[in-house]
């Protein structure tokens, strides 16, 4: 059997790894002394809740510990044939992938488990988890998983919206005196996510300059219409909606849309009103 792990870096919930069918690590959140794991002891509404009355300073949160992931993958490799692909948030994001290549090389019988990183995170996580577990039936051996989620990996195009600067500026992104403009000419960055990174893209003025911005960025990059377009945000479920309905007015061959919201792990560094949009390139 071929078991595939994923991390919540992914925003990908326990009910839907579960439906999934795939072993999500949920990487916790702490405000102050209290340490919460989304979906065990805090909603994704009580962790937006929290984070919005935060005013000095953003919760923290930390990887999953090589200890974590060498439990896991000795229980899944117990049964003689059983492999594991572990697919992980960008190494240069976490250092949940780092965790993952030492426990793989504490076991016994390392050969049965792959460790990928994403290199990305948020909807192109999510994209890349979901398009694994429907392809992993029609594999015999992890490193077929592994080789299709590569190649989807090297096509993924993700762009986002941060919407409140407050939230950058407290996770040290971005420059207080740069934020403090922004805000008062309404001006939102647009954010590209390469490389395993998070890059400033531009700067469009107010949510809807956005939209357009996204259609040059499908057109540059047509995408596979074989699978999804995912459209991720922040607790901001009218906006998801705005942009739903804006990219699929487009005169562009897309694909299905599917939309998601962002989790604890991202949200803590952006802010609510993120606005992600992902798929793979044709």
């Amino acid at each position: 059997m071929i078991h595939l792990v994923i991390d919540s870096i992914s925003d990908i919930g326990p009910a839907e790894a579960a439906a999934l069918g795939v072993e999500l690590l949920i990487l916790p959140v702490r405000f102050g002394e209290e340490e919460f794991h989304e979906g065990v002891d805090l909603t994704r509404e009580e962790f937006y809740q929290r984070l919005r009355a935060c005013t000095d300073s953003l919760p923290k949160t930390s990887q999953i510990t090589p200890d974590q992931y060498k439990k896991v993958f000795r229980r899944l490799t117990e049964n003689e044939g059983d492999e594991v692909v572990c697919l992980v948030g960008s190494s240069k994001l976490s250092g949940c992938c780092q965790s993952a290549r030492v426990a793989r090389e504490m076991l016994r019988n390392p050969e049965r488990v792959i460790v990928i990183d994403s290199k990305i995170a948020i909807s192109g996580y999510a994209l890349l988890a979901r398009m694994a577990a429907a392809y992993r039936p029609l594999c015999t051996t992890a490193q077929e998983l592994a080789d299709y989620i590569v190649s989807l990996r090297d096509h993924q195009r993700t762009y986002g919206q941060a919407d409140d600067l407050r939230y950058l500026v407290l996770g040290g992104r971005l420059n207080p005196a740069i934020a403090k403009a922004g805000t008062a000419l309404h001006i939102k960055p647009m954010l590209v996510f390469e490389h395993g990174e998070v890059h400033q893209a531009g700067l469009v003025r107010g949510k809807d300059k956005a939209l357009p911005w996204y259609a040059d960025k499908l057109r540059q990059y047509p995408p596979r219409t074989d699978i999804p377009l995912v459209i991720a945000g922040a607790d901001c479920p009218e906006t998801v909606e705005r942009t739903k309905a804006y990219l699929s007015s487009l005169d562009i061959d897309l694909p299905p849309i599917e939309t998601m919201d962002v989790g604890p792990v991202v949200g803590t560094y952006v802010g609510p009103g993120l606005i992600a949009v992902s798929w793979i390139e044709a």
